[in-house]
C-alpha cells in the first residue's frame, strides 16, 4: 500500500510543481526510450483501487528501487512518470514518504500540455506546496525567464535569484534585462530589482526596478502614464488612467493629463455591447486651461449609441458637442483639431405598413461663426412607389393588364427647426423663441419655423413595343406652416405639377477577334422629359426649411432634353471565359432644359459631364535586379469632369463653359520580397516536446513579403467658375508608404493649396524594426501647428515595454 501511495504522492507532488511553470523552456537531454514496469506489479499484494486511478499514472525507468525500512521510493535512469496530461522527466528520482518531500537530480522537464519547465534538482514540499529548482526556465506570455534558483512562496507567485527576462525569441537573445531578484506573480506581472537592460550582451542601462504586466484579457488595473515635454504645455504628464472592465460588456477608462503651463485635463472614456441588444461608446473631458494668466473652464462629450428595441426598431444616438474649440487646439487627430462643425443627432425607426416611420432630431454647432441650427424634432413616414390595384385587392401574382401600370406613393414630414446665434442660450431659445437684436433688427438672434407636408404622387408606367419607354403622373404637395412672413398663423400652401418622360437605349457593339480588345460597346440612352408647373407665386409668403417648402414660382412649361453615353469593354486572352470586363469604363452625360411658357431667354444652361473609370490593372512583376524586384505591380486611375454653357453666351470664339470641377485620383501600387542574408535561430529547442518533428532545417535565407508595403497614390482637384487656367481653388493630395527593407519603413502625406502655393499639411514617418523592438518617428505639421513624436516600444509587450516622448507648438 505505502508503495501505491508512494507512487501517487510523486505523481501528485511533481504535477503540482509543474503548474507553477507557465510555457516552454529548453532542455538539452531528450527522454530515452526505457523499460517500462507496470505499478501493479509491485504492489500486488496491497492493492487499494478505491482511490488510487492506475489507468491514469503510468511511469517508466531504467530501475526501480523501494527501500521499505526508510519508506522512500527511488527511479533510476531515464524516469518518466505520466499522470493524467502531466509529463515528467529526469535523470533520477525519488519519493521521501515520511517527510512528504521529492527530489529530482540532474535535467528535469515538467510538462503539461503545451506547457514547459526545464530545470535541474527539483525539491518539492508536497504539504506547503513549494519547491526550489536550480538553473530554471520558461516561458511566460510569449516571453522567456531563466534564474539560477526558482523558488515557489506562495500561490501563483515565485521568486528569481540572478534572473533575466526577455521577450526574443531567439536562442541567443538581442536583449534582455537581469535581476538579482525578480518575483513573478503568474498571469498578473514581473517585478525586479534591481534591473540593467542588455543589448547583445553589453549593459546600457540601469533601473532601480521595474514591473512589467504580463496578465492577458481584459482586467481592471492602472495604465502606464505618458510623461514629456512641449514648449506650449511645458512638462506634462498624460493618461494617468485607471482601466475597468465589466464583464464581456463593457470597458471604462477614466484618466488624468497634468500640464505644467496649461492646467489639466479629465477624461472619462468607456465601450459597451451587449449582442443583439445595443452597443455604442461615450467619451467625455473636461479641461481647465490657463493661457496667458486667463483661466478657461472647457468640455466635450462624444457618444455613439444603437440599440435594438424588437420588431425591428431601432434607436440610434450620436452625440458630439464641445463648449469650445480650444479643447481640441493640440489634438494629434487632424479631424478635431480641423473641425468647424459638429453635429448630435436622435433617431427611432420603427416598421409601419411596409415601409418605416423615422422620428428624429439634430444639433449642428458652427465652429467658426459660433451659432447653432437645430430640428428638433422631426418625423417622417413614406410609402415607396406601389400599383393602386393593391388598394383594393392583392392577387397573389402579378396583374398583366393595362390599368395594373398605374402606381401611386405617398410621403408625409413633420418638422421644427431653429437657428440661434447666441452663445449663451436659454431653452427658450432652443425651443421656440423668435428674437431680434435690439441694436440691430436686421440681424436674427433666434429664429424657429415648424409645419407639416404632405406629398402624393400617382403615375402611369408603360412600354412601346418592349423597348420605347413612357412615364407620366402628377404630384401634389401640401405644407402647413406656424406662420409666413406676414405673421399670420397657422397657414395652408400647396402646389402640384404634372409630367411626361420618355427614355429608350440604343445599343452598338463591335468586336474585335484577333486583339486584346474583344469587344466595345457603346449605350445611348436619349431621355425627354415635361413638366407642367401652375403660377404659384402666392406661395412666396411662406418660408422654406427642413424638409417643408412649397414651389412658388410663376406658370412654367419645363422641356427638358438629356443624352447619356456609355462604353463598355471586353478585354483578354483566350476563350470567353477568361476574358475580362470593364464597365462603364467612359460615360459621358449632356442635358439641357427650356422653359416654353417664358418669352424671355427660355432656354436654361446646359450641363455637361465626364467620367472616366478604368479601374485597376495588373502590370505584372518588375525586375530591378537579381536581388530585388516589385511583384504584383498595381495602377489604378479614375477621373471625372463637369462644366457648364450659357446658351445665349456661346458664340464662334467662346463656348462660354463655366463652373468647371475637375478631379483625378491615380495610384500605384506593388509588393517586394525581402531576402534575410543573416536569419537568427530561433528559440525551438522545445519543438520536440510540442511537436515532435526533427525533419526541419533552418534556411540560409528566408524570404518575406508583404501586401503592397509600396504604395504612392494622387488626388488632384480644381474647380474654376469661368476659366480651368485660372482656378478658384486648386488642390493635391499624396499618400504615400515605401518599405525599403523589412526592416526599414518610410511613409510621407502632404496637402498642398496649388492655387496660392501653400502646403496645408503634412507628415512624415520613418519606423525601423528592431527585430522584437520597433522604432517609430512621425512629424506632422499642419498651418502653424506642429508636432513630434519619438516611440520606441517592445513588439510582444507595446503598452508595458514602452519608451516615447513628443512636442508640439505653434510658430
Amino acid at each position: 500500500m505505502k508503495q501505491l501511495l508512494a507512487f501517487v504522492l510523486l505523481s501528485c507532488c511533481l504535477s503540482g510543481l509543474l503548474l507553477w511553470s507557465q510555457t516552454t523552456a529548453e532542455l538539452v537531454n531528450s527522454p530515452q526510450t526505457a523499460d517500462t514496469l507496470d505499478l501493479a506489479r509491485l504492489v500486488l499484494d496491497s492493492l487499494d483501487t478505491g482511490e488510487a486511478r492506475l489507468d491514469s499514472l503510468f511511469y517508466s525507468a531504467d530501475s526501480i528501487y523501494f527501500d521499505n525500512a526508510l519508506e522512500r521510493l527511488y527511479l533510476f535512469g531515464s524516469t518518466n512518470v505520466r499522470y493524467l496530461s502531466s509529463n515528467i522527466s529526469s535523470d533520477s528520482l525519488f519519493l521521501d514518504i515520511n517527510a512528504e518531500r521529492a527530489y529530482s537530480f540532474g535535467p528535469t522537464v515538467m510538462q503539461d500540455l503545451d506547457q514547459v519547465l526545464l530545470g535541474r534538482n527539483v525539491r518539492f514540499d508536497i504539504e506547503s506546496q513549494e519547491g526550489i529548482l536550480e538553473d530554471g526556465s520558461s516561458q511566460i506570455e510569449k516571453a522567456f525567464y531563466t534564474g539560477q534558483e526558482i523558488r515557489k512562496v506562495g500561490d501563483d507567485i515565485y521568486d528569481v535569484d540572478q534572473g533575466s527576462f526577455t521577450t526574443c525569441d531567439d536562442i541567443d537573445p538581442c536583449f534582455h534585462f537581469s535581476a538579482a531578484q525578480l518575483r513573478i506573480y503568474r498571469g498578473d506581472k514581473i517585478v525586479g530589482k534591481p534591473v540593467i537592460a542588455w543589448v547583445n550582451d553589453f549593459p546600457v542601462f540601469y533601473f532601480p526596478f521595474f514591473t512589467i504586466p504580463i496578465r492577458r484579457g481584459r482586467h481592471p488595473g492602472f495604465l502606464i502614464p505618458e510623461p514629456g515635454y512641449n514648449s506650449f504645455d511645458g512638462k506634462y504628464i498624460k493618461d494617468i488612467a485607471w482601466y475597468y472592465p465589466y464583464k464581456d460588456y463593457a470597458d471604462l477608462t477614466l484618466s488624468l493629463d497634468l500640464k505644467e503651463k496649461t492646467g489639466w485635463k479629465l477624461s472619462l472614456d468607456s465601450d459597451y455591447i451587449l449582442r443583439y441588444k445595443f452597443n455604442g461608446n461615450f467619451k467625455a473631458s473636461y479641461n481647465r486651461s490657463i493661457i496667458d494668466e486667463v483661466v478657461n473652464n472647457d468640455w466635450a462629450i462624444r457618444a455613439n449609441h444603437h440599440h435594438e428595441l424588437g420588431e425591428k426598431s431601432t434607436l440610434d444616438a450620436n452625440i458630439d458637442f464641445i463648449t469650445n474649440k480650444r479643447i481640441w487646439e493640440s489634438s494629434s487627430d487632424i479631424n478635431e483639431s480641423l473641425v468647424q462643425r459638429l453635429s448630435s443627432s436622435l433617431s427611432y425607426r420603427k416598421p409601419l405598413l411596409s415601409s418605416y416611420l423615422n422620428v428624429g432630431a439634430t444639433y449642428t454647432q458652427d465652429l467658426i461663426n459660433d451659432n447653432v441650427y437645430l430640428s428638433l424634432p422631426s418625423a417622417s413616414f413614406s410609402m415607396p412607389s406601389r400599383p393602386v390595384y393593391e388598394l383594393f385587392y392583392k392577387p397573389e401574382r402579378a396583374v398583366d393588364a393595362w390599368w395594373s401600370n398605374f402606381s401611386w406613393n405617398y410621403a408625409v414630414r413633420l418638422d421644427h427647426t431653429g437657428y440661434v446665434n447666441d452663445p449663451s442660450p436659454g431653452f427658450e431659445d432652443l425651443l421656440w423663441s423668435n428674437r431680434l437684436d435690439p441694436n440691430d433688427s436686421t440681424r436674427v438672434i433666434t429664429e424657429h419655423h415648424a409645419g407639416i407636408n404632405h406629398r402624393l404622387g400617382l403615375s402611369y408606367n408603360w412600354k412601346l413595343r418592349g423597348w420605347l419607354n413612357f412615364r407620366q403622373g402628377i404630384d401634389y404637395n401640401e405644407s402647413w406652416y406656424d406662420r409666413d412672413k406676414n405673421g399670420e398663423k397657422w397657414v395652408r400652401g400647396a402646389n402640384y405639377n404634372t409630367y411626361f418622360n420618355t427614355s429608350f437605349n440604343l445599343y452598338g457593339t463591335r468586336n474585335y477577334a484577333e486583339s486584346y480588345i474583344r469587344s466595345i460597346r457603346h449605350i445611348v440612352t436619349p431621355t425627354l422629359g415635361i413638366n407642367y408647373t401652375p403660377d404659384f407665386t402666392d406661395n412666396s409668403r411662406f418660408y422654406s426649411f427642413g424638409g417643408i417648402s412649397n414651389s412658388s414660382g410663376e406658370e412654367a412649361a419645363n422641356l427638358s432634353l438629356g443624352i447619356d453615353q456609355k462604353w463598355q469593354v471586353k478585354y483578354g486572352r483566350g476563350d470567353n471565359a477568361n476574358l475580362k470586363k470593364l464597365n462603364d469604363i467612359l460615360s459621358l452625360s449632356s442635358r439641357i432644359s427650356a422653359n416654353l411658357l417664358k418669352e424671355d431667354k427660355p432656354l436654361g444652361t446646359i450641363s455637361h459631364s465626364l467620367a472616366l473609370r478604368p479601374g485597376s490593372f495588373d502590370l505584372g512583376n518588375l525586375k530591378l535586379s537579381p536581388d530585388f524586384s516589385f511583384q504584383g505591380l498595381k495602377l489604378a486611375y479614375s477621373a471625372s469632369y463637369s462644366l457648364a454653357q450659357d446658351p445665349y453666351k456661346v458664340s464662334w470664339g467662346d463656348a462660354a463653359f463655366r463652373g468647371h470641377y475637375f478631379s483625378q485620383s491615380i495610384s500605384l501600387g506593388a509588393s517586394a520580397p525581402y531576402i534575410d542574408y543573416f536569419p537568427h535561430t530561433k528559440n525551438n529547442l522545445f519543438d520536440a516536446y510540442l511537436v515532435q518533428d526533427t525533419t526541419l532545417v533552418e534556411p540560409e535565407t528566408t524570404t518575406k513579403e508583404g501586401s503592397d508595403n509600396w504604395n504612392i497614390s494622387l488626388a488632384h482637384d480644381l474647380y474654376a467658375a469661368k476659366l480651368p487656367w485660372h482656378p478658384d481653388s486648386h488642390n493635391l493630395r499624396m499618400n504615400t508608404t515605401f518599405k525599403f527593407s523589412d526592416n526599414w519603413a518610410l511613409t510621407y502625406n502632404n496637402y498642398i493649396n496649388l492655387k496660392e502655393g501653400d502646403l496645408i499639411s503634412q507628415s512624415f514617418g520613418l519606423m525601423r524594426n528592431l527585430h522584437c523592438w520597433k522604432l517609430e518617428i512621425t512629424y506632422t505639421r499642419r498651418n502653424d501647428y506642429w508636432e513630434y513624436k519619438v516611440a520606441l516600444f517592445n513588439s510582444v509587450l507595446p503598452d508595458a515595454l514602452r519608451f516615447q516622448n513628443r512636442d508640439s507648438g505653434r510658430n
